[in-house]
Parts: structure tokens; sequence; C-alpha cells
């Protein structure tokens, strides 16, 4: 436990001008953290989510194929409970479709996730695209 010194009058001594820097530096980074949220709050960017979707790789497994893509979010706004679909078609006849769902895409910002299918996605055409979200 810190005691308090005291001089030969009894008073307190001051703390060194070190540590009286650091609570500087300390009052400094909370007022501008709280400053920059209150910004952020009235002058940021609230457009809403804006989330392309990317086809990364297409990896072979044991039960089929992995469509790995990535999901882009260059909206203002956060996409939570995001759902990503994915089709195979062999020109306009549709011959497989898989979804997920990414839980959480904040804005600009990209998340990577992945589909499954049966048939080989390089034989065919991938079309995916982001379907829905929730508002946070």
């Amino acid at each position: 436990m810190a005691r308090k010194q005291e001089n030969e009058q009894g008073h307190i001594k001051d703390a060194p001008v070190w540590m009286w820097g650091i609570a500087g530096l300390g009052m400094v980074l909370v007022l501008g953290s709280i400053v920059f949220v209150l910004y952020q709050a009235v002058a940021g960017d609230s457009s809403p989510p804006d989330v392309t979707v990317h086809v990364d790789s297409i990896v072979p497994t044991r039960n089929g194929f992995l469509v790995k893509f990535r999901a882009v979010n260059d909206g203002g706004s956060t996409a939570e409970g995001l759902t990503v679909e994915g089709e195979l078609s062999n020109g306009s006849e549709l011959l497989e479709r898989s979804d997920t769902t990414i839980e959480y895409v904040p804005s600009r910002s990209e998340r990577e996730g992945g589909l499954f299918f049966t048939s080989d996605p390089r034989q065919y055409e991938v079309r995916l695209r982001a379907k829905g979200y929730e508002k946070p």
C-alpha cells in the first residue's frame, strides 16, 4: 500500500514531474477517445451495408467441393447475420444452391466463408450474392 510522504512541516510532498506527464497523457487519450466516438455518432457514415461477395478459391473435399469466398462491406453500417447464397448453373439451368450466414461484417471490412457443393464448381458458372442481413 502506498503511503503519503510528509516533509518536516507536515505537508504532503508533490508527485514527481514524470507522474504528472503520464497522468496528462492518459487524460489526453481518454478525452481523444470520447471525442472520436462522439464524432462518429454525429458525423460518421451511416449509409447502409454495401456487400459484395467474391470467389477466392475452389477446393475439392471428401464429400464434394468447397467454394471459399470473401464478403466485403464497403458501406457505412454493419451487416449482422449476413446471408450469402451461391448457385451453380449450366446456362439457364440451375444445378445446385448453397447458402451460409456470416454473423458479423462491420463497415469497411471483409470476412471469409465457404459454401459446399456436390457438383464441381469449376465445370459450371458460379454466382455468389449477399442475400440479406439484420441491423444490429
